[in-house]
Protein backbone atom coordinates (compact mmCIF):
# COMPACT_ATOMS: atom_id res chain seq x y z
CA UNK A 1 0.00 0.00 0.00
CA UNK A 2 1.19 3.39 -0.56
CA UNK A 3 1.77 5.27 2.63
CA UNK A 4 0.92 8.67 3.25
CA UNK A 5 2.17 11.31 5.72
CA UNK A 6 0.27 14.42 6.02
CA UNK A 7 2.21 17.97 6.78
CA UNK A 8 -0.50 20.67 7.85
CA UNK A 9 -1.04 23.07 10.73
CA UNK A 10 -4.33 23.22 11.01
CA UNK A 11 -5.75 21.25 13.44
CA UNK A 12 -9.14 21.12 11.95
CA UNK A 13 -7.97 20.29 8.39
CA UNK A 14 -5.20 17.82 9.56
CA UNK A 15 -8.21 15.86 11.27
CA UNK A 16 -10.76 15.86 9.00
CA UNK A 17 -8.18 14.87 5.99
CA UNK A 18 -7.47 12.00 8.09
CA UNK A 19 -10.17 11.12 9.16
CA UNK A 20 -12.45 11.27 6.36
CA UNK A 21 -10.41 9.48 3.80
CA UNK A 22 -10.97 5.93 3.67
CA UNK A 23 -7.49 4.77 3.11
CA UNK A 24 -7.61 1.53 2.98
CA UNK A 25 -10.12 1.39 0.43
CA UNK A 26 -8.11 3.40 -2.16
CA UNK A 27 -5.16 1.48 -1.42
CA UNK A 28 -3.35 3.83 0.67
CA UNK A 29 -2.33 3.36 4.90
CA UNK A 30 -1.47 6.73 6.76
CA UNK A 31 1.38 6.34 8.19
CA UNK A 32 2.09 9.73 10.33
CA UNK A 33 1.40 13.61 10.68
CA UNK A 34 2.57 16.77 11.85
CA UNK A 35 1.98 20.24 12.43
CA UNK A 36 4.81 22.34 11.50
CA UNK A 37 7.83 21.76 9.09
CA UNK A 38 11.02 20.52 11.16
CA UNK A 39 8.89 18.37 13.13
CA UNK A 40 7.22 16.68 9.65
CA UNK A 41 10.91 16.89 8.24
CA UNK A 42 12.24 14.61 11.43
CA UNK A 43 9.33 11.73 11.05
CA UNK A 44 9.16 11.37 7.59
CA UNK A 45 13.36 10.68 8.22
CA UNK A 46 11.95 7.88 10.69
CA UNK A 47 8.76 6.60 8.66
CA UNK A 48 9.85 6.68 5.18
CA UNK A 49 6.34 7.15 3.64
CA UNK A 50 6.31 7.00 -0.02
CA UNK A 51 3.93 10.04 -0.68
CA UNK A 52 3.46 13.42 1.66
CA UNK A 53 0.63 15.99 1.65
CA UNK A 54 1.89 19.01 2.86
CA UNK A 55 0.67 22.46 3.36
CA UNK A 56 2.52 25.39 2.17
CA UNK A 57 2.57 27.84 4.93
CA UNK A 58 4.09 25.86 8.28
CA UNK A 59 5.38 27.51 11.29
CA UNK A 60 9.38 26.78 11.73
CA UNK A 61 10.08 25.80 8.53
CA UNK A 62 7.52 25.69 5.40
CA UNK A 63 6.03 23.54 2.72
CA UNK A 64 9.09 24.05 0.07
CA UNK A 65 11.45 23.97 2.49
CA UNK A 66 10.16 20.75 3.92
CA UNK A 67 9.38 19.24 0.87
CA UNK A 68 12.72 19.67 -0.83
CA UNK A 69 14.52 18.56 2.42
CA UNK A 70 12.45 15.10 2.06
CA UNK A 71 13.02 15.20 -1.49
CA UNK A 72 16.94 15.22 -0.59
CA UNK A 73 16.55 12.05 1.85
CA UNK A 74 14.52 10.21 -0.06
CA UNK A 75 14.14 10.80 -3.98
CA UNK A 76 11.41 8.43 -4.82
CA UNK A 77 9.09 10.33 -2.70
CA UNK A 78 6.01 11.67 -4.26
CA UNK A 79 4.22 14.90 -2.87
CA UNK A 80 0.92 16.63 -3.43
CA UNK A 81 1.24 20.59 -2.01
CA UNK A 82 -1.64 22.03 -0.43
CA UNK A 83 -2.00 25.60 -1.08
CA UNK A 84 -4.75 28.86 -0.94
CA UNK A 85 -5.69 30.71 -3.62
CA UNK A 86 -3.28 33.86 -2.79
CA UNK A 87 -0.44 31.03 -3.03
CA UNK A 88 -1.18 29.64 -6.30
CA UNK A 89 1.50 31.11 -8.61
CA UNK A 90 4.17 30.93 -5.49
CA UNK A 91 3.45 26.80 -5.71
CA UNK A 92 4.42 26.95 -8.97
CA UNK A 93 7.99 26.73 -7.35
CA UNK A 94 7.29 23.41 -6.01
CA UNK A 95 7.58 21.93 -9.71
CA UNK A 96 11.30 22.36 -9.38
CA UNK A 97 11.85 20.38 -6.84
CA UNK A 98 9.32 17.66 -8.24
CA UNK A 99 5.32 17.94 -6.48
CA UNK A 100 3.28 15.82 -8.24
CA UNK A 101 0.46 18.13 -7.46
CA UNK A 102 -0.84 20.83 -6.02
CA UNK A 103 -3.64 21.57 -4.81
CA UNK A 104 -5.50 25.03 -3.70
CA UNK A 105 -7.79 25.11 -0.71
CA UNK A 106 -10.85 24.01 0.54
CA UNK A 107 -9.48 20.77 -0.66
CA UNK A 108 -13.15 18.22 -1.21
CA UNK A 109 -12.38 14.89 0.20
CA UNK A 110 -13.93 13.40 -3.06
CA UNK A 111 -11.17 15.38 -4.89
CA UNK A 112 -8.30 14.25 -2.78
CA UNK A 113 -9.72 11.01 -2.15
CA UNK A 114 -9.48 10.32 -6.48
CA UNK A 115 -5.69 11.90 -6.55
CA UNK A 116 -4.76 9.16 -4.19
CA UNK A 117 -6.47 6.28 -5.67
CA UNK A 118 -5.24 7.08 -9.05
CA UNK A 119 -1.89 7.74 -6.91
CA UNK A 120 -1.86 4.17 -4.92
CA UNK A 121 -3.01 2.31 -7.94
CA UNK A 122 -0.12 3.57 -10.15
CA UNK A 123 2.74 3.10 -6.91
CA UNK A 124 0.97 -0.67 -6.18
CA UNK A 125 1.12 -1.74 -9.51
CA UNK A 126 4.65 -0.73 -10.03
CA UNK A 127 5.91 -2.92 -6.17
CA UNK A 128 3.73 -5.73 -7.50
CA UNK A 129 5.37 -5.91 -11.29
CA UNK A 130 8.88 -4.93 -9.15
CA UNK A 131 7.89 -8.41 -7.03
CA UNK A 132 7.19 -9.96 -9.96
CA UNK A 133 10.26 -9.43 -11.61
CA UNK A 134 12.96 -9.92 -8.93
CA UNK A 135 11.21 -13.75 -8.38
CA UNK A 136 11.41 -14.33 -12.24
CA UNK A 137 15.25 -12.66 -11.77
CA UNK A 138 15.35 -15.22 -8.64
CA UNK A 139 14.62 -18.15 -11.06
CA UNK A 140 17.44 -17.10 -13.40
CA UNK A 141 20.39 -16.95 -11.46
CA UNK A 142 19.18 -20.25 -9.85
CA UNK A 143 18.82 -21.43 -13.96
CA UNK A 144 22.47 -20.17 -14.54
CA UNK A 145 24.30 -21.98 -11.13
CA UNK A 146 22.42 -25.27 -11.68
CA UNK A 147 24.05 -24.96 -15.73
CA UNK A 148 27.16 -23.68 -14.63
CA UNK A 149 27.25 -26.77 -11.90
CA UNK A 150 26.57 -29.44 -14.56
CA UNK A 151 28.67 -27.80 -17.34
CA UNK A 152 31.49 -26.41 -15.82
CA UNK A 153 34.21 -28.88 -16.77
CA UNK A 154 33.42 -27.66 -20.56
CA UNK A 155 36.27 -25.43 -21.85
CA UNK A 156 33.71 -23.63 -23.80
CA UNK A 157 31.40 -22.45 -21.09
CA UNK A 158 30.96 -19.12 -21.56
CA UNK A 159 28.25 -16.48 -20.71
CA UNK A 160 26.69 -16.45 -24.11
CA UNK A 161 26.03 -19.71 -23.86
CA UNK A 162 24.12 -20.07 -20.80
CA UNK A 163 22.21 -16.77 -22.32
CA UNK A 164 20.96 -19.44 -25.07
CA UNK A 165 20.09 -22.01 -23.00
CA UNK A 166 18.18 -19.81 -21.19
CA UNK A 167 16.79 -17.95 -24.11
CA UNK A 168 18.10 -14.27 -22.33
CA UNK A 169 20.27 -12.30 -24.53
CA UNK A 170 24.21 -12.25 -23.35
CA UNK A 171 23.90 -8.69 -22.21
CA UNK A 172 20.83 -9.45 -20.45
CA UNK A 173 22.04 -11.77 -18.60
CA UNK A 174 25.04 -10.22 -18.05
CA UNK A 175 23.35 -7.25 -16.48
CA UNK A 176 20.80 -9.42 -14.40
CA UNK A 177 23.72 -11.77 -12.75
CA UNK A 178 25.51 -8.45 -11.58
CA UNK A 179 22.75 -6.66 -10.29
CA UNK A 180 21.61 -10.03 -8.05
CA UNK A 181 24.70 -11.53 -7.24
CA UNK A 182 27.90 -8.95 -7.30
CA UNK A 183 29.67 -10.85 -9.69
CA UNK A 184 30.11 -10.87 -13.44
CA UNK A 185 29.45 -13.97 -14.86
CA UNK A 186 33.40 -14.89 -15.38
CA UNK A 187 34.19 -13.96 -12.09
CA UNK A 188 31.44 -16.28 -10.57
CA UNK A 189 32.39 -18.56 -13.31
CA UNK A 190 36.24 -18.98 -12.17
CA UNK A 191 35.42 -18.86 -8.53
CA UNK A 192 33.26 -21.67 -8.81
CA UNK A 193 36.16 -23.59 -10.95
CA UNK A 194 38.89 -23.15 -8.55
CA UNK A 195 36.54 -24.09 -5.18
CA UNK A 196 36.32 -27.59 -7.35
CA UNK A 197 39.88 -27.71 -7.80
CA UNK A 198 40.62 -26.86 -3.99
CA UNK A 199 38.46 -29.75 -2.78
CA UNK A 200 39.87 -32.06 -5.69
CA UNK A 201 43.35 -30.80 -4.26
CA UNK A 202 42.42 -31.91 -0.86
CA UNK A 203 40.73 -35.18 -1.05
CA UNK A 204 42.36 -36.98 -4.30
CA UNK A 205 45.82 -38.28 -5.01
CA UNK A 206 45.00 -36.41 -8.48
CA UNK A 207 47.57 -34.87 -10.50
CA UNK A 208 47.28 -30.95 -11.02
CA UNK A 209 46.99 -31.33 -15.08
CA UNK A 210 44.41 -33.66 -14.28
CA UNK A 211 42.39 -31.16 -12.12
CA UNK A 212 42.85 -28.62 -14.37
CA UNK A 213 40.93 -31.17 -17.52
CA UNK A 214 38.19 -31.86 -15.07
CA UNK A 215 37.40 -28.26 -14.48
CA UNK A 216 37.36 -26.46 -17.43
CA UNK A 217 41.19 -25.35 -17.99
CA UNK A 218 43.11 -28.06 -20.45
CA UNK A 219 45.95 -26.21 -20.13
CA UNK A 220 47.86 -26.92 -16.88
CA UNK A 221 49.76 -23.83 -17.01
CA UNK A 222 47.01 -21.78 -17.43
CA UNK A 223 45.24 -23.44 -14.76
CA UNK A 224 48.39 -22.82 -12.32
CA UNK A 225 48.29 -19.14 -13.23
CA UNK A 226 44.81 -18.40 -12.76
CA UNK A 227 44.69 -21.06 -9.61
CA UNK A 228 48.05 -18.90 -7.79
CA UNK A 229 46.25 -15.45 -8.51
CA UNK A 230 43.08 -16.60 -7.04
CA UNK A 231 44.65 -18.16 -3.80
CA UNK A 232 48.04 -16.25 -3.39
CA UNK A 233 49.73 -20.29 -4.29
CA UNK A 234 50.52 -22.67 -7.21
CA UNK A 235 48.13 -25.60 -7.22
CA UNK A 236 51.22 -28.06 -5.32
CA UNK A 237 51.76 -25.21 -2.66
CA UNK A 238 47.82 -25.46 -1.95
CA UNK A 239 47.97 -28.76 -1.47
CA UNK A 240 51.96 -29.41 0.46
CA UNK A 241 50.27 -26.43 2.59
CA UNK A 242 49.73 -28.71 5.54
CA UNK A 243 52.81 -31.22 5.56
Amino acid sequence: MLRVFLAEDEYVIREGIKKNIDWETIGCEFCGEAADGETALEKVAELKPDLIISDIRMPFMDGLEFCSKAKEMFPDIKIILLTGYEEFEYARKAIDIGVERYLTKPISREELSTILSKTAAVFNTRQDTSGDTTEQYRDVIYSVFTYVEEHYSEEDLSLSKVAEHIGLSPNHLSAVFKEETGRSFTKYLTDHRIKIAKKLLDTSKKRSSEIAELIGYPDPHYFSSVFKKHTGMTPSQYRDRKK
